[in-house]
């Protein structure tokens, strides 16, 4: 009797261990589906997460204009490099005084403009206007005097640093 208690004790334990480690296998087959759920789920989400980030990046891409660069300075008969009404400077004809380039009035520029044998192309460069209607102000007033005096086209380029003059941003061109 006592080995059968003995027998019936190790049986016990055997079946405590065996039904542990079942309910352990059932909680893992549980916990093993469900990550692997949770994993194509995540899977899924950075998939469309990923698409649409290129559709907007593709989209923005498409829509950014592109800005158009002035390539015609050596055809150019009139560059002028404009601040103020009574600060401006001629790139060319190239206007100094000793190794300065020369101020000039708007009256003085127009001087100069009227001199040129060619007319068929004046450039203006223009600071940055904080007050768009400010900027179309001053085009409008010299594409007006500019094709008064004979100029055929008048183009309006954005400043940048330098006296570079090829590669500016065009910001209006016409006759």
């Amino acid at each position: 009797m006592l080995g059968l208690a003995a027998g019936g004790k190790s049986l016990q334990k055997w079946s405590a261990a065996r039904t542990a480690a079942a309910v352990h296998q059932e909680n893992s087959s549980e916990i093993g589906p469900r990550w692997q759920r949770n994993c194509g789920r995540l899977r899924e989400m950075i998939r469309v997460s990923a698409s649409l980030l290129f559709v907007l990046l593709l989209a923005t891409a498409c829509s950014t204009p592109q800005t158009a660069r002035f390539s015609e300075q050596e055809r150019a008969d009139l560059i002028v490099r404009y601040y103020s009404d009574d600060t401006s400077y001629l790139l060319k004809p190239l206007m100094t005084e000793a190794a300065f380039l020369s101020i000039l009035d708007r009256d003085a520029v127009l001087k100069v403009a009227k001199q040129q044998p060619g007319r068929q192309l004046a450039v203006v460069i223009l600071i940055h206007y904080n007050v768009e209607s400010q900027a179309e102000a001053v085009k409008h007033n010299w594409k007006n005097l500019l094709t008064q005096v004979g100029y055929q086209r008048v183009v309006f380029l954005r400043s940048a640093n330098g006296m570079r003059v090829n590669g500016l941003p065009v910001l209006a061109s016409g006759g």
